[in-house]
């Protein structure tokens, strides 16, 4: 029996290994089956590619979700400035990202004059599109683009009376990255000043921010008259919440120093 060597497809002849050929007849049903059948797999492997890819951006998203969600909390425990005085010790983990400080200005008007300013450090985390960031005693958390307030800031109103807090943190060796299991410990030292005492005028409070939008549905929700506006020398817009009309008010600065360790 002779080997057959190489068909030539659409010819109709094949060629034997002894040199001859020989004159057949190619049914063009079978080569579009042939051609069918080798689409149809490489747009089953497209589509495979597609859905592997698409599941794995939804278990990253689930994943990056879970750390925010842990981040946020993790450090509203650990930068409490009301109910927490004097010394304090907090973990922060998360399974991939960085943290990081920046620096920001919280202020606070009377009648329009400026009579309390504090430039404070922001902690942020971020993880792709996902983050969190601590600041003037909020804590905003970030989904690709979906902010919202996961610890509200310490400012509150009556008919009558305003109560600014003004947080004060200081953070020293607050920096971490990395994947897998990242873990830090954060020292913290929180005390308390009366700046202002019942007082009385309208009061304005302003807090440095890249995120406004968080931070205006909270002051708004304390009954503030809300608008955002760049102080000269700052990096980033202000969210301005006044109180409107003449009421009593206390400032109090609440100052959080904050140290971070391995482990």
């Amino acid at each position: 029996m002779n080997a057959i060597a190489a068909v030539s497809v659409g010819t109709g002849e094949i060629a034997r290994t002894d040199g001859r050929s020989v004159s057949i007849a190619v049914d063009g049903r079978a080569q579009s089956n042939v051609i069918g059948v080798a689409l149809l797999i490489g747009l089953t492997m497209v589509s495979l590619g597609a859905l592997t890819a698409t599941v794995g951006t939804v278990v990253d998203s689930h994943a990056a979700a879970g750390d925010v969600e842990r981040v946020a909390t993790d450090l509203d425990d650990a930068i409490d400035p009301i109910e927490s005085t004097g010394s304090g010790t907090a973990r922060v983990t998360f399974a991939e990202g960085a943290i990081r400080t920046e620096r920001r200005t919280v202020r606070v008007f009377r009648d329009g004059e400026l009579v309390a300013s504090r430039e404070s450090d922001a902690v942020v985390y971020e993880r792709g599109d996902y983050g969190v960031t601590a600041v003037g005693g909020g804590v905003v958390r970030d989904h690709a683009g979906s902010r919202s307030m996961a610890s509200h800031p310490p400012v509150s109103a009556s008919d009558d009376v305003v109560v600014i807090g003004v947080v004060d943190l200081r953070a020293e060796g607050v920096s971490m990255d990395g994947s897998g299991a990242v873990s830090g410990t954060l020292v913290t030292e929180v005390d308390h000043d009366r700046l202002i005492e019942d007082e009385r005028g309208e009061w304005s409070v302003a807090v440095e921010t890249p995120t406004p939008d968080p931070w205006v549905r909270s002051l708004e929700e304390t009954g503030a008259t809300v608008y955002t506006g760049r102080f000269d020398g700052d990096e980033h817009a202000s969210v301005v919440a006044t109180f409107e009309g003449d009421r009593r008010g206390h400032v109090v600065a609440h100052r959080v120093a904050v140290e971070g360790r391995d482990g």
